[in-house]
């Protein structure tokens, strides 16, 4: 299936509301949008966004994404990145049970790129090219504070000004978090990740998990909810749901794949089955059983207008978290990095109720 160079439309219903620029009328922001699910709904077709990033902030649930040959699972808290041209789906999987928030950003045009001058809009856009990574941990709290607010003026028909404001604030903490690793504020619930992939066959109790950190059971679930994004009950069922789709196709029955992720009964097990990929077991194996998943076509090379990225930065992320979206303007160019080296850019990339339980 040809790649579609996808262009999202206006639109207000009960689960999505999209503004475009034309809406917005913020230079360099194509679309605000924002997506709340209940129930999972049909995957995302292999496509690509024109001389355009789409950062997709992930606030509830999780959603797995396909791009490069290689599938990311992106828990709430994390941000993925979507790079020019690059073509991403979520190669067949349902979308799940979650909130999430994107922007598409225009990189064409740095003149007056968020109501900022040529310069400093072209710095920006250098330092989006520096990121390195497709997922990107944050604190969710903060960032998407500012997220909320900055939709919230939108929906409002707030002032322009401050709308880009909480925006240019948003990437300079994206910024910052890019530059640090994957749980970097918890290890300990990292180790309880690490524990749940490496022991996901066998039945695995909350209780438990909260004493291997030292936490009570509700404060375990209070603060892995916070860093990972869904509680952990609902973690542990999607990454046994994702282990059950590799035992149905190699051919166990569902029963017997049942008893081996520790569900009670093949009836329950099918029931957290479908809820995360809107099929049942079988209806799962009668559709793939034999049929080799196609990879998205390659990443289309992206422009090379900037052609040079930072190499090393100073991010001063408690200034960006106190600042107001007034003195981002008014202070001129003192929240970008204060020190930038430049290298070659290769011009290719290889590419509910949410915390109740």
């Amino acid at each position: 299936m040809a790649a579609i160079n996808w262009r999202d439309e206006h639109i207000i219903s009960k689960e999505r509301i999209a503004f475009t620029n034309r809406e917005l009328k913020i230079p360099g922001i194509r679309l605000f949008a924002t997506q709340r699910i209940q129930n999972a709904i049909s995957p995302l077709v292999p496509h690509f966004h024109e001389n355009a990033f789409e950062f997709t902030l992930v606030t509830k649930g999780s959603m797995t994404f396909y791009t490069g040959g290689k599938e990311y699972n992106v828990p709430g808290g994390s941000i993925f990145v979507s790079f020019p041209n690059e073509v991403h789906s979520t190669n067949h999987v349902p979308i799940a049970i979650n909130n999430i928030y994107w922007f598409q950003v225009e990189i064409g045009n740095p003149e007056n790129f968020l109501f900022l001058n040529r310069e400093t809009g072209k710095r920006l856009i250098t330092e989006l090219f520096s990121i390195d990574k497709h997922i990107i941990t944050t604190d969710n709290k903060e960032i998407r504070r500012i997220t909320e607010q900055a939709f919230q003026l939108c929906e409002e028909g707030g002032n322009r000004l401050q709308i880009a404001g909480y925006i240019l604030i948003f990437f300079q903490l994206l910024l910052a978090f890019s530059r640090k690793p994957r749980y970097h504020h918890a290890p300990d619930i990292e180790r309880v990740v690490v524990y749940i992939r490496d022991h996901i066959t066998e039945e695995l109790f909350l209780d438990d998990l909260a004493k291997t950190v030292h936490l009570s059971t509700s404060q375990f679930k209070q603060k892995f909810c916070h860093i990972v994004g869904v509680p952990p009950r609902t973690y542990i069922n999607e990454r046994k749901v994702e282990y059950a789709k590799k035992l149905l196709l190699e051919g166990h029955s569902v029963t017997d794949t049942a008893m081996k992720l520790g569900f009670n009964n093949s009836s329950y097990f099918a029931t957290v089955f479908k809820k995360h990929t809107m099929q049942t077991p079988r209806e799962y194996v009668a559709l793939h059983s034999g049929n080799e998943i196609t990879p998205p076509p390659p990443i289309l090379n992206f422009f090379s207008l900037y052609t040079d990225i930072p190499s090393r930065y100073e991010t001063r992320i408690s200034a960006a978290r106190s600042i107001s979206p007034a003195r981002v303007y008014s202070s001129g160019l003192w929240l970008m990095p204060s020190r930038l080296g430049t290298n070659s850019m290769a011009v290719s990339r290889n590419p509910a109720k949410i915390c109740a339980s």
